[in-house]
């Protein structure tokens, strides 16, 4: 059997339906994925054979990913998750599975956050200082504070210490997401911001990091930040 090229990558798209699915299949020939099978409800499992997949996608829910997480250590297959909103048994679960397969999971697959993300190493030297997270998204968004909020918070904590307080949140309008780090010194402030603009960033960031995990193929769990960095 030859083996697959990026040209040939299939996936199976957990929430196909959803907005994010809608535009990762709007993308996804141009960046030479093909949408092999689709999936919205637990169900439409049982219509996926796992020759016709190379790998999953999801970009549904903590219940979504908890199904896409069972078919992929049953099958063998990489997984690439976006889903937020997860609670501490959905994480434990993807570093257990992490163990016997490839997955990449990250609350927002934007190359710019990822960036930010990086960037917090540096905050060691100002550690002492006061810091918050603001994050807005639009209206619809269900998960507060949201998952790249989360995700920054952990990031931060883990340069500058316990302490930092939650992360604040506002919803309205139709914003896709705007996360601001604020740190604050006795006579210096210092703000990074993130805006998308619009949710091809996050989906082109998704296509990206699959190909990158199927490339890659060995188990563990990454997050973004390994496929700016190996």
């Amino acid at each position: 059997m030859s083996k697959k090229t990026r040209a040939s990558l299939r996936i199976a798209l957990v929430g196909a339906g959803g907005k994010m699915g809608e535009e990762i299949q709007r993308l996804a020939e141009s960046a030479g994925v093909q949408v092999a099978a689709k999936i919205d409800v637990a169900k439409d499992w049982k219509k996926v054979s796992p020759g016709d997949v190379d790998m999953v996608v999801d970009f549904s829910s903590p219940e979504g990913l908890s199904e896409a997480l069972k078919w992929c250590r049953a099958n063998r297959k990489p997984l690439v998750s976006g889903s937020t909103g997860l609670s501490a048994k959905v994480h434990k679960d993807l570093k257990a599975a992490g163990k016997k397969i490839a997955i990449l999971y990250s609350g927002n697959m934007s190359l710019g956050i990822a960036v930010f993300s990086a960037m917090m190493k540096s905050f060691e030297a100002i550690k002492d200082w006061d810091f918050q997270i603001e994050e807005a998204h639009h209206n619809q968004k269900k998960d507060r504070p949201s998952g790249t909020a989360l995700l920054l918070q952990d990031k931060l904590v883990q340069v500058v210490g316990p302490g930092v307080p939650a992360p604040q949140s506002l919803r309205g309008g139709g914003i896709p997401g705007i996360h601001t780090l604020w740190a604050m010194g006795p006579e210096e402030t210092l703000v990074v911001q993130h805006t998308a603009f619009n949710r091809q960033v996050f989906a082109r960031g998704a296509l990206r990091a699959a190909l990158w995990l199927f490339d890659k193929k060995q188990a563990g769990l990454y997050d973004l930040s390994d496929l700016y960095t190996t």
